[in-house]
């Protein structure tokens, strides 16, 4: 005999089945159709693999097309700073070959020019640097004329055209003429100062050469007087001894009185 606990727990068990059965939809099996084997095997599908750049690479990708783009700029930058350089040399050989003068060398000239300024620091090496500056300066511009005049014309020409083109050197070369107009003043200042002084001298010593002279002049007259004197009082005294001996000797026939008067006033 099944014992009440058992047949509660069948019962149970049944009637879930029962609401299982009831819920869930019918299964049928049929027989399926088997599909054919291929006589080729399956083409094997196509891998694509998408590679994603890590963040190194990307840096390192940064930094190279920075590294280009530097490296274009500065060849760039090279390129017109070589054009530039060629502009200005061809500027410099232009403008030399229209300041020299056809037929004048520059060498030795420009040697001879050389030497003439150092002359002139050499002739004004006692005095100060301004002046030994402006006196090398116009041994070598005198020396350049002379040498050179056309190709120094050429120059000045030159110069003044660059004064025009930039006002700062025009003012220096102002300033520098105005420095040399103030000592010219000063030399022309100095050399009137010595030309008083060496006139004044010259004035003072003419006078008292002057009054030398006439004191030489004076004294000499003052001598000249003495002689006269003195000769006339021998003179006078010649005749008196003469008179005196004439008056001695009635006769003039003994010529030797006369000598020997002439003898004792000897």
């Amino acid at each position: 005999m099944i014992s009440p606990a058992i047949k509660q727990s069948l019962t149970t068990a049944a009637a879930g089945f029962a609401l299982v059965t009831a819920v869930s939809p019918s299964i049928a099996h049929a027989e399926e159709k088997k599909p054919k084997l291929a006589i080729y095997d399956d083409p094997e599908p196509e891998i694509v693999i998408v590679e994603s750049p890590s963040r190194l690479e990307e840096n390192i990708a940064l930094a190279q097309k920075y590294v280009d783009n530097t490296v274009d700029e500065g060849k760039n930058q090279l390129n017109r700073v070589q054009s530039k350089l060629g502009q200005i040399e061809n500027n410099i050989k232009r403008n030399i070959d229209n300041t020299i003068a056809p037929g004048e060398y520059v060498m030795p000239n420009a040697l001879y020019v050389g030497v003439a300024a150092l002359a002139g620091t050499i002739v004004a090496r006692n005095r100060n640097v301004v002046l030994r500056f402006a006196t090398s300066t116009a041994f070598a511009v005198g020396t350049s004329y002379y040498l050179m005049p056309n190709t120094t014309r050429n120059i000045g020409q030159h110069l003044e055209r660059l004064e025009k083109k930039y006002p700062p050197l025009y003012d220096a070369h102002q300033q520098v003429n105005e420095a040399v107009g103030d000592m010219r003043k000063s030399m022309n200042d100095t050399v009137a100062q010595l030309t008083g002084a060496a006139d004044e001298a010259t004035s003072q010593l003419s006078q008292k050469v002057k009054r030398l002279e006439n004191d030489i002049s004076a004294k000499a007259d003052v001598q000249t007087h003495k002689l006269e004197n003195t000769a006339a009082e021998a003179k006078e005294k010649f005749d008196e001894v003469k008179g005196k001996v004439e008056n001695m000797y009635s006769t003039r026939v003994k010529p030797a009185v006369e000598e020997t008067l002439k003898g004792d006033s000897k």
